[in-house]
């Protein structure tokens, strides 16, 4: 693991008040209210009593992991105790849930495109979760035309697949303007493949519009297959990418008003969460990573507790990046970390598993 957060305190807790946190942590995440000291005396496995728990939690609260709603309440972990568990943690493994990998796994590998599969894993998220599921799909390079392949779906859908020089593909389903068969759909690709195999996509489309007007007459073929390219979208996959979230609905539960308003107005700020969600900063202090090893190249997952921005600030981000880009959840800094750090975990491995055609 590769922790970049900086909190010297959080490595002074003794062994008994760090038990009692943790176990304090546990009852909180399971159930959302104040935990008082005889509900941990009755488990702690220390067999602490009433009155010694009461006297830790007075330290924990001093030094900042704790708070009380109220003089009579139990206490309530603040975002530095979240991020002091976090700190404790090893790599989080994938979701110990059957039925849900194997939901998740049929979903995914059912998506007719990319884009479903990505709307369908933030849809994931957000279930397994209880919060916001975020996906970013990082801008597409254009590297050059591998192969390019389109398929006849029902009616005038045509479903087109471009592999580029460095192996990454995309996908794109659109309906044309005519019906096309199979073999006319197979011979716009070869066209593409023999004549601009190596070429940019922004080159290619430079060199079809000046040989249409320069011959137009003996390019009818020609243009019929610049149609098809055109509706489908394929010389334009090479965009700004793309983020999918769902679960908005669970901010309502952390967030009120104005604050609630202003949150719900950043998440439609693309470019924002694209830069958030695959390129947190590495050396920031208030981020927990770690690095997956032998796994893979960079391959990492992060926590910030209490996002910067005034808006998101009483919220935790969650992201792992995944073969295309990043994914994670965003919800409050007191969220369910164990559950949500397995569930992102979970999602990140099927979608770079089915994405690199690897069966389960």
């Amino acid at each position: 693991m590769r922790d970049t957060v900086h909190e010297p305190a959080a490595g002074l807790l003794g062994g008994r008040e760090a038990a009692i946190l943790e176990e304090l942590l546990e009852v909180f995440w399971r159930t959302g209210a104040p935990v008082g000291s005889r509900t941990l005396a009755e488990r702690h496995p220390l067999g602490a009593c009433s009155a010694t728990i009461r006297h830790v939690f007075a330290g924990l609260e001093r030094d900042g992991y704790l708070n009380q709603p109220h003089t009579s309440a139990g206490r309530m972990p603040t975002s530095k105790a979240m991020q002091w568990w976090l700190q404790r943690q090893s790599l989080p493994r994938p979701l110990a849930d059957e039925a849900e990998a194997q939901r998740l796994e049929r979903a995914l590998r059912d998506a007719a495109d990319e884009a479903t599969l990505w709307q369908r894993a933030s849809e994931f998220l957000s279930d397994l979760s209880h919060q916001v599921g975020l996906v970013a799909v990082r801008p597409w390079r254009d590297a050059g035309l591998k192969e390019l392949r389109f398929f006849r779906l029902s009616g005038r859908r045509v479903l087109a697949v471009l592999v580029a020089a460095d192996g990454r593909a995309r996908e794109r389903v659109n309906l044309v303007p005519e019906p096309y068969t199979q073999a006319e759909l197979d011979a716009a690709g070869n066209y593409f493949n023999q004549r601009f195999s190596g070429w940019t996509l922004s080159r290619i489309r430079r060199e079809l519009l000046l040989r249409v007007e320069e011959e137009r007459a003996a390019y009818n073929a020609l243009l019929k297959r610049v149609l098809v390219l055109a509706h489908c979208g394929v010389l334009e996959l090479e965009g700004a990418g793309e983020v999918y979230y769902q679960g908005t609905g669970h901010l309502a539960v952390a967030l009120e008003g104005e604050k609630l308003g202003e949150a719900l107005e950043r998440l439609s700020q693309k470019e924002r969460w694209l830069r958030l969600l695959t390129g947190m900063d590495e050396d920031e202090a208030d981020t927990v990573e770690w690095d997956a090893g032998g796994l893979g190249p960079r391959c990492w997952m992060r926590v910030r507790v209490a996002l910067r921005d005034e808006a998101l600030s009483e919220l935790a981000l969650i992201t792992a990046n995944s073969s295309e880009g990043a994914l994670g959840i965003l919800g409050p800094t007191r969220m369910e970390y164990p559950r949500a750090l397995a569930a992102v975990a979970l999602v990140r491995d099927t979608c770079n598993r089915i994405l690199e055609g690897e069966t389960a």
